[in-house]
């Protein structure tokens, strides 16, 4: 959880997602059936490749802080890129070290420096029950693009009453996932990029096409490509407008996204209340999209109607959601298909993947005039050192 101050409101939202999934576990995380062999241990690089408009991509250590200090307007239509490279591998060396050799699109010199540690076989956490404090209040869920909401909405969840079950509920997944071996169930090295020290931002206009190589000496050569369909997703550009008490956000489609959704989260009239709206007409526990997203599962989430579809531009936040909120921060993500490769038949064993979001998050309703963008605030800008901060990027 990490030495930051607890914020009622920002725990409650993380229960929330842990209550709505059903502390679903990554893939692989099962437990093995009695007998099985383990798995042999495979080396494995995760990169994630994120573009941020709006809020998200706000500047906060730097001018757009300063803006708000002094009562004006920073560019929340700004646009920042971000990379978070990881490779894992069982693996070990005396010095451990690692680059990520990079195409020369990406603008970022000749490779990515990736900071490598060796770690010793792990002991689970030890998670009490002060790591989810003890919340009151509740959670209204409403769904759906309609204008006004549907039958059934809002659906409440009591925080109070399910904190107990939840709490079990939460420790017993995390300790299952300590356990797993890539969570370092035992020994290995670990690289990533970027690190806490001085790190170079990602371009504002970078691209990932091209030829790529991962060299280390404590995994395997990772030799791989990276074609226009599996580049940085375009910035979104989301709008929002009243339509009587409901709020029309519109956007521009993304070229090669799967799918998009949509989430407002506010506090609600009542204290203690959290209210959350979603684009996904699906119950609140049926509503989660997979991090390695891939075309056929996307397909089925559109269908299912957990994911807008692609072609689509326009959804609603009801008139009863927005009233439901007195103040609203809306973010709006759209999927692209994950890249996913493994070392050839016969070489030495690899598994990578390559997860693309593009993410717009921006002030919801009325009172929220000074964070709509004037003329010429639309522009790309390079992400601060250390890979960019998003003062909203909270899980």
């Amino acid at each position: 959880m990490g030495a930051s101050r607890w914020c009622p409101w920002r725990s409650a939202v993380q229960l929330a997602f842990l209550l709505g999934p059903g502390l679903a576990l990554p893939a692989g995380a099962a437990s093995p059936k009695p007998g099985a062999r383990p798995p042999a241990p495979v080396a494995t690089y995760a990169m994630e490749a994120l573009t941020s408009s709006g809020m998200g991509a706000m500047t906060m250590g730097g001018g757009d802080m300063m803006k708000m200090m002094m009562g004006g307007r920073p560019s929340f239509n700004a646009t920042t890129r971000q990379l978070d490279l990881r490779l894992q591998s069982p693996g070990t060396a005396p010095s451990p070290s690692a680059e990520h050799r990079i195409p020369p699109g990406l603008a970022m010199g000749a490779a990515l420096p990736l900071k490598s540690t060796g770690f010793g076989p792990a002991e689970p956490p030890q998670w009490t029950q002060e790591a989810f404090p003890e919340l009151k209040g509740r959670m209204l869920i409403y769904r759906g693009c309609a204008e006004s909401a549907g039958a059934g909405q809002p659906e409440v969840i009591s925080l109070q009453g399910l904190l107990p079950e939840q709490r079990r509920q939460a420790m017993q997944a995390m300790k299952q996932m300590a356990s797993m071996p890539w969570a370092g169930g035992s020994s290995g090295t670990t690289g990533r990029w970027p690190d806490n020290e001085e790190t170079r931002g990602v371009p504002p206009q970078a691209s990932l096409v091209g030829n790529h190589l991962v060299a280390s000496n404590y995994a395997p050569e990772i030799l791989f490509q990276v074609d226009g369909g599996h580049d940085f997703l375009a910035p979104v550009s989301l709008t929002s407008t009243a339509s009587g008490g409901a709020q029309r956000l519109n956007w521009q489609t993304v070229p090669t996204a799967l799918g998009y959704q949509a989430m407002a989260t506010g506090m609600g009239r009542q204290e203690g209340d959290i209210v959350i709206w979603t684009s996904s007409e699906a119950p609140w526990g049926d509503s989660t999209v997979p991090g390695d997203l891939r075309a056929p599962e996307a397909a089925r989430l559109v269908q299912r109607n957990v994911l807008l579809a692609p072609e689509r531009t326009s959804c609603t936040v009801s008139t009863e959601a927005m009233a439901a909120m007195r103040t609203a921060m809306v973010t709006f993500t759209a999927y692209g298909d994950t890249l996913m490769l493994s070392s050839p038949q016969g070489a030495p064993a690899w598994r990578l993947s390559l997860e693309r979001r593009s993410t717009a998050t921006r002030p919801l309703g009325e009172g929220m005039e000074m964070f709509d963008p004037g003329p010429g605030d639309e522009k790309e800008e390079p992400a601060e050192k250390g890979g960019g901060f998003n003062l909203f990027r909270l899980f």
